[in-house]
C-alpha cells in the first residue's frame, strides 16, 4: 500500500467541534487554562481570599503550602501552577511559556509536555516548601504561579536545542544574541545565587517574594527528564550509571533521532533505488526514519509535519512502491 493510500493520509470531511477539541495540543490546553484562570481572577475578581475588615483581595486561592497539604488539600500541588498574584507575574510566566512551551510541544509531543509541566511544578513546589520549612521555619506562606513549570520546560527545550540562537533583551531594551543553553544555564545560576543569598544572608530587600528554589527544582526536573530521553548525552537510567560504556547500546529514542536528524539535501535523493538497497536495509530505514513520522501523524495530524518530513514520506512512498514492483517482477 502506498503511503498516501493510508486512511489517515486522505483528506477527510470537515472536522466537528469535538474533533477539533481532540486535536488541541497540550501546550494549547495548558496555556488556555492559565489565561482562563487569569480572566477569572483579574476580570471577574473571583478566587481571592479577602481581608475580613476591608474586603480587599490580598491572596489568590489555590496556592500550595505545607499547611494546606496538612489540611488534606492535596490538589493545591496542581492548582497553584495556574494562579498568579499580579498581571506582571502572569505576563512574565506566559511569555516564557509561549517561548519554551511551543518548542517542547513540537520536539517532545503532548504527553511529554504534560508530564514536564506537571512534574516540574510538583518538584518545584516541594523544593521551595522544603527550603522554607527546614531553613526558615515557614509552613504557611502559599506558593503560586507557573514559574516552576515553565522553568522545567525551558531547561528541557534547551537540552534538545542547545545551540539555537535567540535574542534576549536586557531590561527589555538592549538586544543580546545568546545560545539557548547559555540562556537556560544563566537563568539557573541567577536563581541559585539569589536563592542562596536570601536564605543564608537575608540580603534581598523586603517585598521580593520570589520562589527561587521552586524555579531551581522545576529546572532540575526538566533537565533530568530530557536526559532520561537521551538528550544531552546517553539516556540517564539506573543501568547507565554503573554499566561500562562498551556494554551499552548507544541509541537515542526514536523521537530524539527523528527530531534532531540532519537536514535533508533537497537537491538529490539520498536514498539509493531499491535495486541497490537490500530488503533488510529498506526495513531498517523504515524503522529508523519513517515509522516515527507516521507516529507523529497519528498523534498530531498531517499538518504537524515539516516540509522536510513530508518530502521524506513522499520518498518513502516511492521507495516502497519501487520495492513492491521489483518484488512482483
Amino acid at each position: 500500500m502506498a503511503l498516501y493510500d493510508r486512511d489517515y493520509m486522505r483528506e477527510g470531511p470537515p472536522r466537528s467541534i469535538g474533533g477539533m477539541a481532540r486535536e488541541l495540543t497540550a501546550f494549547q490546553v495548558f496555556f488556555g487554562i492559565n489565561v482562563a484562570v487569569f480572566i477569572i481572577q483579574f476580570v471577574f475578581e473571583t478566587g481571592w481570599a479577602r481581608h475580613p475588615l476591608t474586603g480587599e483581595m490580598y491572596m489568590p486561592l489555590g496556592g500550595v503550602s505545607v499547611q494546606e497539604l496538612m489540611r488534606g488539600n492535596i490538589w493545591t500541588l496542581f492548582t497553584y501552577m495556574f494562579v498568579h498574584g499580579s498581571v506582571i507575574h502572569f505576563g512574565l510566566n506566559m511569555m516564557l511559556l509561549w517561548f519554551a512551551g511551543r518548542g517542547v510541544q513540537q520536539m517532545f509531543g503532548s504527553r511529554h509536555f504534560t508530564l514536564i509541566y506537571l512534574l516540574s511544578g510538583v518538584v518545584g513546589a516541594a523544593t521551595e516548601m522544603a527550603v522554607n520549612g527546614l531553613v526558615l521555619g515557614d509552613l504557611t506562606t502559599p506558593l503560586i504561579g507557573a514559574s516552576a513549570s515553565v522553568f522545567g520546560l525551558l531547561m528541557a527545550f534547551a537540552m534538545v536545542m542547545p545551540d539555537e540562537k535567540i535574542t534576549a533583551f536586557i531590561y527589555f531594551i538592549i538586544p543580546v544574541q545568546l545560545r539557548l543553553w547559555t540562556l537556560a544555564k544563566g537563568l539557573f545560576i541567577i536563581q541559585l545565587v539569589f536563592g542562596l543569598a536570601g536564605v543564608l544572608f537575608h540580603v534581598l530587600p523586603e517585598g521580593m517574594n520570589i520562589a527561587y528554589f521552586a524555579h531551581l527544582g522545576g529546572a532540575a526536573l526538566g533537565w533530568f527528564y530530557a536526559r532520561s530521553l537521551g538528550y544531552g548525552g546517553r539516556p540517564l537510567t539506573y543501568a547507565s550509571q554503573w554499566q561500562p560504556t562498551k556494554y551499552q547500546q548507544q541509541r537515542k529514542p526514536a523521537m530524539a533521532r527523528t527530531n534532531v536528524r540532519p537536514a535533508t539535501n533537497l537537491e538529490r535523493d539520498p536514498h539509493p533505488p531499491v535495486a541497490q538497497r537490500p530488503l533488510g536495509s529498506v526495513e531498517a530505514w523504515m524503522e529508523e526514519v519513517v515509522n516515527p513520522l507516521l507516529d507523529k501523524i497519528n498523534l498530531h495530524g498531517k499538518d504537524s509535519l515539516t516540509a522536510d518530513e513530508k518530502l521524506t514520506l513522499e520518498r518513502a512512498s516511492r521507495e516502497m512502491e519501487r520495492h513492491r514492483q521489483a518484488k512482483g517482477g
